[in-house]
């Protein structure tokens, strides 16, 4: 999977993306870099604490529409 191929899935799926390229959806987030993607929940005042991470090129969509690959 490509990043941009990524994005377009977040898209699709009501993920809104925010001035940084984060995409959001209630207290979740995905955090995008170069070559990684990384899951992550808003913890009260310890901030943003990651869930789960995998590389782009690792990640597949699923028959359910889902992203599978992330790693905990």
């Amino acid at each position: 999977m490509t990043r941009q191929e990524f994005e377009a899935w977040a898209s699709a799926h009501s993920w809104t993306k925010d001035q940084w390229g984060h995409y959001h959806k209630g207290d979740r987030r995905f955090k995008l870099s170069k070559v990684a993607v990384r899951l992550e929940v808003k913890a009260g005042s310890a901030g943003w604490v990651r869930l789960r991470s995998g590389y782009f090129s690792k990640l597949h969509i699923t028959e359910a529409e889902k992203i599978a690959g992330l790693q905990f």
